[in-house]
């Protein structure tokens, strides 16, 4: 077998296979031999067909597998032996490659095209200046945190009457014809639903007033206009229409008033148990911590893309674009079209240029940004730490970490959360950081255009 590599551009090379028969004969008879040995045919004892009818059923398919397993190998020992930084893998050469006939060939020629990763220097220090977002927590954020915390802490009311928009009745729907009387086999369903969520005014009018036990005929999709909203009602997700469209006679089965919580210390002691909050004050100091804590994730996350967009584009990196679409696309076959590669190909092009950017910061840092097995099992166990459990030695936990770790999907998404914080700390310890102080709708803004 002779292996020859021709330089085509900076960034591209043509590797040319040129395979005789001697490099393939002997393995291709001695499977032959081994066909011989298994086959049973009528007039020939086991074992003893003629190699010539072998050959003819036989050695076609011997030698077409034989020599793409010669070629493969040959290919990838070239590859490793003259240690070429390839990107993505080699793609047939389809105007050099020649038709096959093995019925008649024996010597074969095999042409592949390749893309070479550029040779550069990387290292990550202070020069690399990235902006660290720091959101403004405003009085307006706080006070809707607030509203929002009276909604999920809210009270329901049990009422004989129902007097306001805002109450909510329970109830039996069930269908009825144009005399009012109950369809046998018709549908029946128990729903709830807001008097205000009523498009209706004629119907809210008629509905306010009304007691436990009244009954009143409605035709819910005149009355809310929304036929998801319908069909949620009468558990009909699938239809059919004549249902949904149908009149219904409504039982108030029960009158629910729901009364967000007031700000107090029961609020206080109910959104921080843990925690001696006596005032409003206190209480919105606190809020305004949390808001603080939970958009520091966003600020890191954020803080990561800009700082990986800084070095991508810092290094300046060329790639051989026309061979990464082609191997894009033979790697993604029915998936992508060549319009849509062409308008996604800039940030596939960003991402193979991170991840050659991501081997030289692994050579300069080393285990700093490795995630180690036991890693990904603490993460999963620090999960039940949170949930109030105990992730020491529990058997119990234990296997329920197994389990989750073996959904591959899953255990991906924890290991690249867990590298995303190493490079989140890389960063922070070797760049200069330069600080912004915005508000947090300004911050989303800038998030939601970061490429």
């Amino acid at each position: 077998m002779n292996i020859t590599k021709e330089t085509v551009g900076d960034l591209n090379a043509i590797i040319h296979i040129n395979l005789t028969e001697e490099d393939y004969i002997g393995q291709v008879n001695t499977e032959l031999t081994n066909y011989r040995k298994k086959a049973s045919m009528p007039g020939f004892r086991p074992g003893k067909v003629p190699m010539g009818i072998i050959k003819k059923m036989y050695g076609k398919s011997v030698l077409a597998e034989e020599v793409n397993k010669k070629v493969s190998e040959g290919l990838n020992n070239y590859i490793l032996e003259n240690k070429l930084n390839i990107l993505g893998y080699p793609i047939p050469n389809m105007e050099k490659n020649a038709t096959i006939d093995f019925d008649s060939q024996k010597d074969f020629d095999f042409y592949f095209d390749i893309g070479l990763a550029p040779e550069f220097e990387f290292e990550l220090n202070d020069k690399v200046k990235v902006p660290y977002y720091k959101i403004k927590i405003t009085a307006k954020e706080v006070n809707k945190a607030i509203e929002d915390l009276k909604v999920r802490f809210a009270e329901e009311e049990q009422l004989e009457k129902a007097e306001e928009l805002t109450d909510a009745l329970q109830g039996l729907f069930t269908e009825v014809d144009e005399n009012g009387e109950a369809v046998a086999g018709g549908v029946s369903n128990e729903g709830f639903f807001r008097i205000e969520d009523v498009k209706l005014k004629t119907l809210q009018n008629k509905l306010l007033g009304r007691k436990k036990g009244d009954k009143v005929v409605i035709n819910l999709f005149k009355a809310f206009k929304d036929e998801q909203k319908v069909a949620s009602l009468l558990n009909l997700h699938e239809g059919p229409e004549e249902k949904i469209k149908a009149d219904y006679e409504f039982e108030i089965k029960s009158i629910l008033r729901i009364k967000n919580a007031d700000l107090n210390e029961d609020l206080f002691r109910k959104v921080y148990p843990n925690e001696d909050i006596a005032d409003e004050k206190a209480f919105k100091k606190r809020l305004k911590e949390d808001l603080a804590t939970h958009y520091a994730r966003d600020t890191d996350r954020q803080f990561l893309a800009d700082a990986i967009n800084e070095v991508v584009s810092m290094t300046g990196l060329e790639l051989p674009d026309e061979f990464m679409k082609r191997w894009l696309m033979e790697n993604n076959q029915g998936k992508i079209s060549k319009e849509q590669l062409d308008e996604q190909y800039d940030s596939y092009a960003k991402t193979f240029r991170w991840q050659l950017i991501e081997s030289k910061l692994h050579e300069q840092f080393g285990e700093d940004i490795q995630v180690k097995e036991e890693e990904v099992r603490n993460k999963v166990k620090a999960y039940f730490n949170t949930m109030g459990g105990d992730s020491g030695a529990n058997p119990q936990i234990e296997a329920i970490v197994d389990s989750v770790l073996q959904n591959e999907e899953e255990k991906q998404r924890i290991y690249n959360d867990l590298l995303d914080e190493k490079f989140i700390h890389l960063f922070k310890n070797n760049v200069t950081i330069q600080e912004k102080e915005v508000d947090s709708e300004k911050f989303f803004e800038i998030a939601s255009n970061t490429k």
